[in-house]
């Protein structure tokens, strides 16, 4: 079937079809093939085929099948909506099912027109026998393009042409009706008539006067005579003169009105007898003219019957001839038929097959799909593992730091007992920043400097210190990052006093680091070079560079060419340079191998419309220029005669051996790419265009023609011509409402492979080099213009917004670069074209003429179509990028945008005229704008001195020698290197010292501490005594002599122990001199000022290998060789200690300043004196070291200043040599080399001295900051060390004042005892500074007699509950159910097993007397009256009942609530113990409160409460607490009484006392959504009536006759009948504004009522209604109808919301609402959410009514059931079950 099909298609088409199947759905898809096929079998003709376009554009598409569809429903081909979306999408399955049913479709009319041509043969053959019939193919009419929808309208077109005729008759009666009635109104008016009379019917006559006026008219019969005009006005005048006589009686009226009756009726009958005379004659001379013509039509059959023999007998043969040819035809259809049929099985089979295969597939598909999804789940759900697990680790990481900063700083605080130093605090913020532990890892960090034995080391040992060293190299490279960028801690303003950032030392340290980062970086630069730029295209320096987009014509280049020749501003199309390689291809492979440039063959061989398009214009390009191409090859080959037979030779030439140009090689791969169908890539057109211009000669500019046309085609366009790379599609779109389109191209950089990048850096000097690939990118091109065609132009804004919406990238991109000169059109004239030009010239003056941009009349004479129309054609557009944010961003860069504020300036661009700018009037302005620029040029440069290292400065390049420049790079590499290594080891040294401050002085306070609180002999020295005084007899203790003695024994014993006091004091004393004698803090601080000194070294020793870098530097780019001499070093003084080894040597001075600094610093620390900068004695050290090292800086620099000033004269003398005048020429090269080296040795020169001066100020600020901070550390170390021995110094002495007053209070003790004669009891207690006497013994006090208080104990009766019992049966419910709710029955074991079991407990029973005696058995009966039929129960209620004691009111109950809300400001529900037990309840008033045993069983009872409805320590949930109280007699009012104090206020439930506010607020509700539907309704006939009077206006006219309306008199009360709809409408009008009893002359009041309420509200479209009610109003007096209205009080809740209610609901009975484990809802939950459902919709907000709720059966059965709200007496209900 598929070759059936093939070989139809092609005979059809006469061309061949690709069968593939991506090939055959692309080119089917579109349905042009599909129009052809349906073309040659003529279903439509040629205006319909031209519908159909040969394009794959999607709205193409889309037109095309709609046009398809209909004209395949004529041949009966049916398409559904899935095939035909299948056929669009180029799905080759559905369109071969479609050429199928096409196939079989159409062969029918192939057989069809087989007959046809049959039959014509047959009738040409018996038109040769010769007859009198002739017999004629008659024309098909036309068919006309026209929809099946108006096929109905062009079948009924004559009724449409009567419809239009009648409508020209209707409309020209109506114009001669309108005038004749303007000119009855215009009467009407000036006679002052009334405008309309109405209709009155004359009333019916008697049967008397009918007779009289019968008698009348034969008495005066009426008689019909013509008259002339006079004699009718006498005859009216005589009737006025009769009528007046007569004086208008009623006969005569009546008489009048027979009289016209019987006229009328008259006229009426005699017409009808006309019409009746006019039908029958003209019936029958209808019958007549029948009769004639059938007689007619007789006699002439007769004739032709006669005539018509022979006729018969040739229709007879041809009807048997044709009879026979339609055997042959059926037999042949028959066969068509079986063989169709066979080919449609075969053709179902075969879609059969594709189908099961594409189910098979799409099987597979889905499996996969499935696949890929569980898979993607599984990564997700990996992803967001690792996700979770990342994010916990770094929050336990920092909470981990939060924790051990926490610990260090508590730690530190301890052990310091004042404001932790910043010191530290940085340091651990330092360590957290840094992912370090806080804690030191090794203890102590000093240990990692070790060096252990490998033997001994382990590998656990090993970690420790790897971690540790890497924590402390963390903190080391963070201190030398602070330290380089002067941060804190080593802040210069904070350092050094009166420190100006502003001044020139700062300035000049500045610019000398700068100097000293373009030396580093120039050496790095030899030592690692940077890879290679991309080099730009090799074209000259074109003034005007430009793209075009949107130009419709191609013709339109010939006059624009014409218009830039004068400027030399060539116009390049894209065909032209693919034409040019491919030319320059063919004629270089002349002789090797023929080049067929077959264009027809690439067309056919391109697969995408857009390669078609290119090729054509390709093809009209190489047509145009043929002929010129074949001139410039034959007079390259020599001229062939013509008609001279060539001779065919070998090719000279091997093709290998060819070498192509470059244009020649890209033609090449042109030539081999359109020959196999592919398109041309982007860079190799871009290539092309290079090569094309590089072929032009003596051109300054040139304008690309609509290319490119997307961002990626620029992208690479630019990138080619310029070498730099804009930014990707993907960075620009990217975050595209963070990132402005100008801010990501000036970002934009490009990324190059640097393998020496990393090393090519430098830890102290930063690069001040404007790095190329830093550089933002600049455009090749000088303007963008992009044109856009408008039906309007008038219509277009002038700034165009360039959106996402209403742009392309490429405008936006070139907008945000300042060259985007967009432009509207409507037709394209000259002076359109010639402001292009201008544009694309790059004119900046307005003001230059034509002639003298384009030449002399070259405008004028330019052959191009003009406009007529005097609008304006074109205009220009302002493009601005809009992403949302503010425009101020998007100008920042003025400076780029500064070429399109001319155009943007302008919205109407006029050329300028002749007369107005002549030719000498613009060169005079050109040469004084050269003059002004020169002018401000050179002032520009004698103001402005750039310094060397500023921003703008220019370096020096002098060429070095590779290996030199390696060397040196080599040596500062080295340098680098080891000064910072040797910071870094001395602040972690530093670093350490300062860290041993808080442990030390932490040691020494424990240590004096041990010693200050020593044991002492004071203690035996007392025990002594009391035992010598104890053991004297007591008669003779009362004796005075006796007293005196033991008084003088006890002075005694004071001195000694007043001297023990002293002795420990001065040994406390003498070791504290010992712990300051032992100089820990000399030597540390001794360390700690060498350590800085050493860093002062380090800065010296880089300073100075600094000053000879930047000697060899310049030394080798001016001479080309480094200098031999070297500098030499200078050593600083340190402080070196003591010893036996330095006695003898040449630091025997620095031995005495040692002992000199220690003994001043031992004598201001024993004198107690603090330590600061004046009297500090290290400061003279370092002071000295400072000054020193200034100096040698100083003289160093000195030196080298001295060298640069004779390299700088040595340079200056430089001269260049004179030459002959016939060797200038030839030296004029060497000349300018002299030149170049000598500038730039003198700016080698300048950089070397500020280098040099940098690097001094550089090296003496470190050198201060270094000094200051020594300083900073000196203070607080020695603050530290002063502080922790002033506290060890107060620590002794309140030590020692303390033991003299505990001694004192002993001897005054001991003295008392021996005046009272009393013993001295042996526990006193004398130890260290405290005095102790036993608390539990009374000291010297007078005995009182005793008084007689027993314990008060609560009394209950046998019935109540001690609350001790409810507090362990409280206790024991709280470990089977803590929340409270128990399951029924597991209540009902409990409560049995208490009554068994609780007899047996060590507090005896858990139930009073009176129960003991009662029968478990019953127990299930007393719970069931307790708590009613419920699954669930709260034991809580159980206990309450037990307390015995009244239930409150709502008013008590809201009352102690307000009272708990006031102590809970949070809003928490929680209030605490003591907040609870001072609030006083409603029960507490029923106590006596001068009985014990009642306040006692009072305050039990609410510390029992607290405890019950505890949900933390010592706080309550007083909420809780209140809804178990929420109980009454009746379950109702309970339940009301919890709604009550759930919303904080008083709950109205009663039907009869809130039944009429409650039915007001309904009829309220009720009303506004009346009035609300009302109002909708308004609007929709408001909306409907805007909306027809709209269709009117738009579709015509509409005049409506007003009718004459007579004024209402003012006596009417009521409305006539006679009035007409206008007047009813203003009174109902009137009416819907006031009610009816205002319009009254009534002067009573009405009472306020419901329905005169609502008439005041009542808008237009619901008046006449209201109207229509048959109720009157009745108007009454006030005194009789006046009524008091309910109000609504505002302390009262009518209504609740429904989440209060399930709150309650689910809180208070959670067996019937929450507590089901097998299903989601309880059975109560959808009962109570119909009620609520029901009862919702009588407020707006969805609240209930909670008397309506309540009075719900459903409701009251469940509250009666449940027994939660209902308030229970324990006591009745035990009596009444047990007796």
């Amino acid at each position: 079937m598929a070759e059936v099909l093939k070989e139809w298609l092609s005979e059809r088409l006469q061309r061949p079809i690709s069968w593939e199947a991506d090939e055959f759905g692309n080119m089917m898809k579109n349905g042009y093939v599909i129009a052809c096929v349906l073309n040659s079998y003529n279903v439509i003709n040629e205006d319909k085929h031209f519908l159909v376009k040969a394009s794959s554009a999607h709205e193409d598409i889309k037109s095309n099948w709609k046009y398809l569809a209909e004209w395949l429903a004529d041949i009966d081909v049916i398409l559904n909506a899935a095939d035909l979306e299948s056929i669009k999408d180029g799905k080759g399955s559905a369109i071969l099912r479609l050429f199928y049913q096409m196939f079989l479709h159409l062969d029918k009319r192939d057989r069809t027109n087989f007959i046809k041509r049959e039959r014509k043969m047959v009738s040409g053959l018996v038109e040769k026998i010769g007859h009198r019939f002739k017999v004629e193919n008659i024309p098909e009419p036309h068919e006309s393009i026209v929809d099946n929808l108006a096929k109905p309208l062009l079948n009924e077109k004559h009724f449409i042409e009567w419809q239009q005729k009648k409508a020209e008759q209707v409309k020209d009666t109506y114009d001669y009706i309108r005038h004749k009635y303007s000119k009855m109104l215009k009467n009407i008016k000036e006679a002052n008539t009334p405008m309309c009379f109405e209709a009155v019917l004359p009333p019916k006559a008697t049967g008397k006067e009918r007779q009289e006026m019968e008698r009348f008219a034969l008495r005066y019969p009426c008689t019909f005579e013509n008259y002339t005009y006079d004699q009718l006005l006498a005859m009216e005048q005589n009737a006025l003169e009769q009528r007046s006589s007569i004086s208008g009686s009623e006969w005569t009226k009546g008489f009048m009105d027979n009289l016209h009756t019987r006229m009328r009726k008259k006229t009426d009958s005699e017409e009808f007898q006309n019409e009746l005379r006019h039908n029958i004659s003209g019936s029958i001379w209808d019958l007549s003219i029948a009769e004639e013509e059938t007689k007619l039509d007789t006699e002439l059959a007769k004739k032709v019957m006669k005539l018509s023999q022979f006729e018969k007998q040739m229709c007879t043969q041809i009807m048997e001839t044709k009879q026979q040819a339609r055997n042959l035809v059926r037999n042949r259809i028959q066969a068509e038929k079986e063989f169709a049929q066979q080919r449609s099985q075969q053709f179902d089979q075969f879609l059969d097959n594709v189908k099961e295969q594409i189910h098979l597939d799409n099987v597979e598909i889905d499996f996969e799909k499935q696949r890929q999804i569980k898979l993607h789940k599984k990564l997700y759900a990996e992803k967001l593992r690792r996700k979770r697990l990342q994010y916990y680790e770094i929050c336990y990481d920092t909470m981990l730091s939060i924790v051990d900063y926490a610990t260090k700083y508590a730690y530190l605080k301890k052990l310091i007992g004042d404001d932790i130093p910043d010191h530290f605090i940085h340091e651990w913020k330092i360590l957290y920043f840094k992912q370090q532990p806080i804690f030191d890892i090794l203890e102590p960090p000093e240990d990692i400097l070790k060096e252990q034995a490998e033997e001994e080391s382990c590998e656990v040992e090993e970690e420790i210190i790897r971690l540790e060293l890497d924590r402390q190299e963390a903190q080391d490279d963070n201190e030398f990052k602070e330290y380089h960028d002067y941060s804190y801690p080593w802040s210069l303003d904070l350092l050094i006093p009166n420190f100006d950032p502003e001044s020139e030392e700062r300035k000049y340290e500045y610019l000398g680091t700068r100097i000293l980062g373009h030396l580093v970086y120039t050496l790095l630069g030899i030592k690692y070079p940077y890879p290679p730029a991309l080099p730009p295209a090799d074209l000259p320096h074109y003034s005007a560079k430009a793209i075009l987009r949107g130009l419709p014509d191609r013709s339109i280049t010939v006059p624009m060419q014409a218009l830039l020749k004068m400027r030399k501003i060539l116009v390049v199309r894209l065909e032209t340079t693919i034409n040019f390689c491919l030319r320059r291809f063919k004629s270089e492979m002349v002789g090797c191998v023929d080049i067929d440039l077959s264009f027809d063959k690439f067309i056919a061989a391109a697969p995408e419309e857009e390669d078609k398009e290119l090729i054509r214009l390709m093809k009209l390009d190489d047509d145009a220029t043929s002929k010129t191409s074949e001139l410039a090859v034959s007079a390259m080959l020599g001229v062939i005669p013509a008609n001279t037979k060539q001779t065919q030779t070998p090719k000279t030439l091997p093709e290998e051996e060819i070498k192509l140009s470059n244009a020649a090689e890209l033609g090449r791969y042109a030539y081999e790419s359109l020959g196999i169908g592919d398109t041309l890539t982007d860079h190799l057109l871009a290539a092309m265009i290079v090569e094309y211009l590089k072929d032009q000669d003596d051109i300054d500019g040139f304008v690309l023609i609509n290319y490119p046309n997307s961002y990626r085609e620029a992208q690479i366009l630019e990138e080619t011509l310029s070498g730099f790379t804009p930014p990707n599609e993907a960075e620009l779109l990217e975050d595209r409402d963070d990132i402005y389109l100008e801010e990501c191209i000036i970002k934009h950089r490009k990324k190059e492979i640097d393998p020496y990048k990393e090393v090519r850096v430098s830890q102290l000097v930063s690069d001040p080099h404007k790095n190329r690939i830093e550089k933002p990118f600049e455009s090749y091109f000088t303007c963008y213009l992009h044109l856009k065609e408008t039906e309007d132009i008038l219509q277009e804004l002038v700034i165009w917004d360039l959106t996402d919406d209403n742009s392309e990238l490429i405008d936006r991109f070139y907008a945000v670069l300042g060259i985007n000169y967009s432009m509207y059109y409507e037709t394209i004239d000259k002076e359109f074209l010639a402001q292009i030009c201008k544009y694309i010239i790059g004119d900046l003056l307005p003001q230059i003429s034509s002639n003298a941009l384009f030449g002399e009349n070259v405008l004028s004479n330019l052959e191009f179509p003009s406009s007529d129309d005097k609008r304006l054609k074109a205009k220009i557009v302002k493009a601005e990028v809009v992403n949302g944010k503010s425009k101020e961003k998007m100008l920042r860069h003025s400076s780029k945008l500064s070429k399109s504020s001319v155009s943007y300036s302008l919205e109407i661009v006029k050329e300028p005229s002749l007369d107005e700018c002549p030719e000498d009037a613009v060169a005079t302005m050109m040469e004084e704008i050269a003059g002004e620029d020169a002018v401000s040029k050179s002032l520009t440069i004698g103001e402005v001195t750039l310094l060397a290292g500023e921003e703008d400065w220019d370096y020096g390049e002098i060429p070095i020698s590779q290996i030199i420049g390696v060397a040196l790079a080599t040596c500062w590499q080295a340098v680098e290197k080891v000064y910072v290594r040797d910071m870094k080891e001395l602040f972690f040294a530093k670093r350490l010292q300062l860290n041993c401050l808080i442990p030390y002085a932490r040691y020494i306070k424990d240590k004096m501490e041990q010693i200050i609180t020593l044991p002492s002999y004071k203690q035996d020295f007392v025990c002594r005594f009391q035992k010598d005084y104890n053991d004297f007899e007591n008669d003779w203790r009362d004796i005075n002599v006796t007293k005196n003695e033991w008084h003088c024994r006890v002075k005694e014993l004071q001195d000694r122990l007043y001297q023990i006091c002293d002795e420990r004091k001065l040994h406390a004393e003498k070791q504290r001199h010992t712990l300051i004698c032992d100089n820990w803090a000399l030597e540390e601080l001794l360390t700690l000022v060498n350590t800085y000194i050493s860093c002062m070294q380090t800065e010296l020793n880089r300073s100075i290998l600094t000053f000879q870098a930047l000697h060899d530097f310049y030394l080798a780019m001016i001479k080309h060789m480094p200098a031999m001499d070297r500098i030499s070093f200078k050593e600083l003084n340190k402080i070196y200690r003591e010893s036996d080894d330095t006695s003898g040597s040449k630091r025997g001075g620095e031995d005495k300043m040692y002992r000199h600094l220690k003994t001043s610093f031992q004598e201001l620390q024993l004198k107690n004196i603090e330590i600061d900068f004046e009297n500090n004695p290290f400061n003279l050290v370092i002071e000295n070291n400072v000054k020193f090292a200034l100096k040698v800086i100083k003289d160093t620099n000195d030196s080298y200043r001295s060298i640069i000033a004779r390299e700088y004269g040595e340079v200056a003398r430089i001269q260049p040599a004179l030459k002959k005048k016939e060797d200038i020429s030839s030296e004029e090269s060497v000349v300018n080399l002299e030149e170049i080296f000598k500038e730039n040795a003198l700016k080698c020169i300048e950089e070397w001295t500020m280098g040099i001066n940098g690097e001094m100020y550089r090296a003496s600020l470190r050198m201060l900051v270094l000094q200051y901070k020594c300083y900073r550390d000196m203070k607080m170390f020695n603050d530290h060390i002063y502080r922790t021995f002033m506290e060890i110094q107060n620590d002794i002495d309140n030590y020692y004042i303390n033991e003299i007053k505990s001694v004192d209070r002993l001897c005054k003790y001991l003295q008392m005892a021996v005046e009272d004669g009393r013993k001295i009891p042996e526990t006193l207690v004398l130890e260290h500074d405290t005095f102790t006497i036993d608390p539990n013994l009374l000291q010297f006090a007078k005995q009182e007699p005793p008084v007689d208080t027993g314990p008060v104990t609560e009394e209950v009766t046998t019935m109540e509950f001690k609350i001790s019992q409810l507090a362990t049966l409280r206790s024991q419910f709280k470990i089977v159910a803590p929340t409270g709710i128990i399951l029924t029955q597991s209540f009902i074991y409990l409560l049995q097993d208490f009554f068994f079991f609780g007899k047996e407990t060590c507090s005896g029973p858990l139930f009073p007397e009176a129960w003991m005696s009662v029968n478990p058995e019953q127990i299930p009966k007393l719970v069931f009256l307790l708590f009613g039929e419920t699954v669930y129960l709260d034991w809580r209620d159980f206990l309450i009942y037990s307390l015995n004691i009244p239930f409150p009111q709502v008013d008590e109950l809201l009352e102690v609530r307000k009272r708990f809300r006031c102590k809970d400001l949070g809003s928490t529900e929680l209030i605490s113990r003591d907040d609870f037990i001072a609030e006083e309840l409603w029960f507490e008033k029923d106590f006596d409160p001068t009985d014990r045993h009642e306040q006692l069983r009072k305050n039990l009872i609410k510390h029992f409460l607290f405890e019950l409805f505890e949900t933390e320590q010592n706080m309550m949930n007083y909420s809780a607490f209140l809804l178990a109280f929420c109980k009454n007699p009746d379950p109702i009012q309970g339940f009301v009484t919890a709604l009550s104090m759930a919303v904080g206020k008083k709950t109205c439930y009663d039907v009869e006392e809130c039944k009429e506010v409650v039915l007001k607020l309904i009829k309220l509700k009720q009303y506004r959504d009346e009035c609300k539907a009302c109002a909708h309704k308004c609007t929709k006939a408001l909306l409907d009536a805007v909306l027809e009077k709209v269709i009117v206006y738009c579709e015509g006219t509409s005049i409506i006759e007003l009718k004459y309306v007579p004024p209402v008199e003012d006596k009417k009360g009521k409305k006539g009948k006679g009035k007409s709809q206008t007047s009813k409408k203003f009174d109902s009008t009137q009416s819907a504004r006031m009610p009816k009893v205002q319009k009254s002359t009534s002067k009573t009041k009405m009472a306020h009522s419901e329905t005169n309420v609502k008439s005041t509200f009542i808008c237009r479209p619901c008046e006449d209604e209201v109207e229509t009610e048959p109720e009157p109003v009745e108007i009454v007096e006030a005194e009789e109808e006046m009524k008091i209205e309910p109000e609504e009080d505002p302390d009262l809740a009518y209504a609740v919301s429904q989440a209060v209610i399930w709150n309650v609901l689910r809180i208070c009975l959670p067996g019937h609402f929450v507590m089901i484990p097998e299903e989601k809802k309880t059975p109560y939950e959808d009962e109570v959410k119909e009620i609520l459902k029901r009862l919702e919709v009588d407020t707006d907000e969805g609240d209930i009514y909670v008397c309506k709720f309540v009075t719900d059966p459903n409701i009251c059965l469940l509250l009666n059931t449940v027994k939660k709200f209902t308030a229970m007496n324990i006591i009745e209900e035990v009596i009444k079950i047990f007796g």
